[in-house]
């Protein structure tokens, strides 16, 4: 393999690792700012509870899964650069190496099943599950016929697509990418 190709797969690696870093940093803050909107939102209204129509409970529910919608387009940036990097540059990298060939180098490492955690995901959507059980019980207490069933129904439908967008990043996780 030629000295070049390994020297471009390195510089790629380099910077898609800091693509990987600031994608980290910004999905990092969008999720501290999403903490801080929902609950301070939630917190405001409820202290406010007697002026305050309780439809209007739900906008913090909608908010965290708009959030959660940020949140998941920078993770799905993290785990396409790692899959790249895993896939088609460490391949690169470990060619010609004196490494030996059961150690793993990091991208392929982070896909075995003991390194995976799902407490962050776990952290952030049962922020977004806690303001939208807010939410219904404020919209069935009292049940307005047509705009609760409306709200109701738009929350379910934007809590599935929540959880599409979730399970659209798994796919990176360690098989080849496959379009569903």
């Amino acid at each position: 393999m030629s000295e070049s190709r390994r020297e471009l797969a390195w510089n790629l690696f380099t910077e898609l690792r800091k693509e990987l870093v600031e994608s980290q940093k910004i999905r990092t803050q969008i999720i501290g700012f999403k903490i801080t909107f929902v609950s301070g939102a939630i917190g405001l209204m409820a202290t406010h509870l007697d002026k305050v129509p309780r439809a209007l409970l739900a906008l913090p529910a909608f908010a965290a899964i708009f959030f959660d919608f940020l949140i998941h387009g920078y993770a799905f940036s993290v785990k396409r650069i790692g899959y790249y990097c895993r896939e088609h540059l460490e391949p690169v990298l470990r060619t010609g190496s004196d490494l030996a060939d059961d150690i793993l180098l990091w991208e392929r490492f982070l896909v075995k099943p003991f390194t995976r955690r799902t407490f962050g995901f776990s952290g952030n959507f049962g922020l977004t599950i806690l303001a939208s059980a807010i939410a219904v019980i404020a919209l069935v207490n009292p049940f307005e016929l047509y705009s609760s069933i409306a709200l109701l129904a738009t929350l379910v439908v934007m809590l599935l697509l929540d959880m599409r967008a979730y399970r659209m990043i798994l796919r990176f996780r360690d098989s080849p990418l496959v379009e569903e």
